[in-house]
């Protein structure tokens, strides 16, 4: 009895990584979602130093019937203007839905600092987007080119 438990063991300790890798492999990967959009422009909204507890400061989705970028959730941030006037448009957000990779769509400024990258990996389920993957993403927000707001 004892030499059939040892090849029975070492059998299905073999067996074990077999089966869990595929599962460990096939991440769970899934588009981002309009709250999650929302969620993710506060934190960039504070480090453009943005007060968004200020009440003359509106966030608005730009999407209204359909995308206003398709493949993005646009949000704009508008100082409301305290007198006869027009309001001032401080920041236009465009955030992928697939990765949750944010752009001021104005500056084409793409956005990477620690609690954003940890809102998109949780979000979305992926890992850092790719160079060429930010590159298509500024072509289709109308960039020729791209900068990264530095970490703060």
């Amino acid at each position: 009895m004892h030499r059939r438990f040892s090849p029975l063991l070492a059998a299905f300790v073999l067996l074990i990584p077999a089966v869990s890798f595929p599962i460990a492999s096939a991440q769970s990967t899934h588009p981002i979602t309009p709250r999650q959009a929302h969620q993710i422009v506060v934190p960039v909204a504070r480090l453009d130093n943005i007060d968004l507890r200020d009440t003359h400061i509106a966030l608005n989705s730009m999407d209204l019937d359909r995308d206003f970028t398709p493949g993005f959730y646009s949000f704009i941030l508008i100082r409301e203007s305290t007198s006869p006037g027009p309001d001032e448009t401080l920041r236009r957000y465009a955030i992928s839905r697939r990765t949750g990779d944010t752009w001021e769509m104005t500056l084409c400024t793409h956005y990477d600092f620690p609690e954003l990258t940890h809102l998109q990996r949780t979000f979305s389920g992926r890992p850092l987007t790719d160079p060429a993957e930010l590159s298509a993403q500024s072509r289709r927000l109308g960039c020729s080119q791209h900068e990264s707001r530095p970490t703060s």
